[in-house]
């Protein structure tokens, strides 16, 4: 969450002035396109290749991510809205134990979700995000003296974060986020997110 926290102060100071510009009829209401440049952690725990590993290996790498939306704000105060994503990125992963080295390439990622929030100041919006994120990975075990195994296989979980954005017009917007997908007791990736959308 101090990512996060980093991330929506920076979009603040970098438009300072967005209450002031903004006409109070203006609004959250409506379509959304936009895309994601993230900062995602992925993270192996325990033993998934059977190799005998102990620990925990993490790595982060850059992620990306188109999507498109609908939101309606209510009351002149709170905001409700859908969406779906498609993406990809991150960075392999790897756990070693004392049979062999297991590994973990993340690939294209989809995801739908809803967010609701309130609007905090004309123009900036504090949101929650909760949905359900699918995730295509190849897999690969490679034990000591009787060679490699590979398969591709799609986890899916629940996804949750929180978020905020920043009207910069009426037809743009600025967004910093941090989401957390548990795949499995053995998988797990954070994504701190920055990115921009046109509004419809």
């Amino acid at each position: 969450m101090k990512n996060f926290v980093i991330a929506s102060t920076a979009i603040l100071m970098l438009f300072p002035g967005f209450a002031l510009a903004e006409d109070n009829t203006e609004t959250f209401t409506g379509a959304r396109i936009g895309v994601d440049v993230s900062r995602v952690r992925t993270s192996l725990r325990g033993d998934p290749g059977n190799i005998g590993a102990t620990e925990k290996n993490a790595w982060n790498g850059v992620g990306y991510r188109g999507f498109v939306g609908y939101d309606l704000q209510l009351a002149n105060m709170f905001v409700v809205g859908a969406e779906a994503g498609i993406g990809g990125g991150g960075r392999a992963v790897t756990q070693t134990g004392p049979a062999g080295r297991y590994t973990v390439d993340p690939g294209l990622t989809y995801d739908i979700s809803a967010r609701a929030g309130i609007v905090a100041a004309p123009g900036l919006l504090l949101y929650g995000r909760v949905g359900y994120r699918w995730l295509r990975t190849d897999q690969k075990t490679a034990l000591a003296n009787a060679g490699t195994n590979s398969n591709r296989r799609t986890e899916g979980s629940v996804t949750y974060g929180a978020g905020a954005e920043v009207l910069v017009s009426p037809s743009f917007s600025v967004r910093a986020e941090y989401n957390r997908t548990p795949y499995s007791g053995n998988l797990k990736a954070n994504a701190l997110s920055i990115g921009g959308a046109f509004r419809f």
